[in-house]
């Protein structure tokens, strides 16, 4: 559809323009200021961007994801024209950057819930799987290509070039979107059957969702998706779950391969094998996703994914106890960097697709800004949790904890029916599930 291909070339562009980013802001910083100032500056970006999320949300529901996701590129733009002026004019300090990283992240709040909900305006139920997939290897390729073209360019040029190319990058994405047509869905099987009675009692009337007379405030309208949340028990176990993964697996992956290459005398070039097999197994699964057309056992498949994700965490963690051979432990620890790829990427497109398919119409931009919230939340967490880990004991600690938390996230998701029983791509029984599931929810929250 050429829709979708514009939305993911300026999706592309965007994401591109980010990677640059963040290794122009770090790289500008370190000649800045103190590596202790560093770190400070780069959370100053994380902690608004975590804060604005769920009010991102709230956003993307009262003005649709192709407003959101247009207003931030136009301000993310503006934002890299005056710092590429100022760092043009060599006025740099560290309160300069750290207010840049602040302007970015509040900016980003509002991007990424729009970013997640976006694939339920372009593409009927029964294709969303395939659309998220395909957003996951774009994803995936504006990562590998974001970071090399942001060091190249700081290289051959300055700093002053990459926010500038990044402003161009921002502007390109927003044309792109310019003529993307998205559509604000206006009823979905999902909420057709619904009882009246359970939606008012859930405070989640149509009423309120939809109200254009009478448009409730922000923090009412987000008191709503929180409502939502709690009296949904699959949703509400979604986003525990995908809070504990992140926590379990995204420093030891991002943070602790890199420490373990130190400790086991392995090189940097297993950094490299493991990040790269574990970005290819990624996109190769979103591949066969975005190939595959109906996928009936969703919940069984991501809960697949997911043990896979848990089973290569530990088995980097227990590799250096085998003591095998230089070469050997390479090509294992890239080969388990593969298989975890292939499972965060069956595992984070499933979940994604599904929390878009049964999240109601009216609190679409909610759902996913609670669900960005929940994986960016746990970050922070687990990046400083294996660095700590890794200091006081070893660096296959963070790996053998991580892999554990990670098999107890998919035993629990496992043991829950609703969860284990997901069939988001099949519309007939997926809307008869969710409808089924938030109906009760309600009645029960009602009483």
């Amino acid at each position: 559809m050429p829709h979708v291909l514009r939305w993911l070339i300026g999706l592309t562009t965007s994401l591109i323009g980010t990677h640059i980013y963040l290794v122009t802001l770090a790289w500008v910083a370190v000649q800045t200021t103190t590596p202790a100032n560093v770190g400070l500056i780069l959370v100053a970006g994380a902690i608004p961007q975590a804060a604005m999320l769920l009010i991102g949300g709230v956003f993307v529901d009262r003005i649709g994801p192709k407003r959101t996701i247009i207003s931030s590129d136009v301000l993310r733009t503006l934002i890299m024209v005056v710092f590429a002026i100022v760092v043009a004019r060599g006025a740099v300090s560290p309160w300069l950057l750290a207010l840049l990283a602040v302007l970015f992240g509040l900016v980003d709040g509002f991007f990424l819930p729009a970013v997640s909900a976006a694939p339920r305006y372009l593409v009927p139920h029964n294709s969303i799987t395939r659309v998220v997939a395909a957003a996951q290897i774009v994803s995936r390729g504006a990562e590998f290509a974001g970071a090399p073209l942001g060091s190249w360019i700081l290289l051959v040029a300055s700093a002053a070039v990459a926010f500038s190319v990044n402003a161009t990058l921002f502007a390109v994405s927003v044309a792109m979107l310019a003529i993307t047509r998205m559509a604000i869905p206006q009823h979905t099987r999902v909420e057709a059957g619904l009882p009246k009675a359970g939606l008012a009692g859930a405070g989640l009337a149509e009423a309120e969702l939809r109200s254009q007379q009478t448009r409730p405030s922000v923090w009412t309208e987000l008191a709503q998706g929180i409502r939502l949340i709690r009296a949904y028990p699959t949703l509400r176990t979604l986003l525990i779950v995908v809070f504990v993964v992140e926590l379990g697996f995204g420093g030891p992956m991002m943070v602790g391969v890199p420490l373990l290459a130190h400790e086991t005398g392995w090189g940097v070039r297993t950094i490299g094998w493991v990040l790269g097999g574990f970005g290819l197994g990624a996109a190769a699964a979103a591949g066969f996703l975005a190939w595959r057309k109906n996928l009936r056992r969703t919940g069984l498949a991501a809960l697949t994914g997911l043990a896979a994700i848990g089973v290569s965490i530990t088995s980097l963690g227990m590799l250096p106890a085998y003591a095998l051979p230089p070469s050997a432990a390479f090509a294992v620890a890239g080969f388990l960097g593969l298989t975890a790829g292939i499972g965060v990427g069956f595992y984070g497109t499933l979940v994604t697709s599904t929390v878009l398919q049964v999240a109601p119409a009216g609190q679409i931009g909610r759902v996913m800004g609670a669900l960005t919230f929940s994986n960016r939340a746990a970050v922070p967490v687990t990046f400083a949790l294996t660095g700590l880990a890794t200091g006081l004991y070893s660096a296959q600690v963070p790996f053998l904890v991580g892999g554990l938390l990670v098999l107890l996230a998919a035993t629990v998701a496992f043991a829950n029916p609703q969860v284990r029983r997901l069939s988001i791509d099949v519309p007939d029984r997926a809307a008869q599930d969710a409808t089924q599931h938030l109906s009760a929810s309600a009645e029960r929250v009602s009483r």
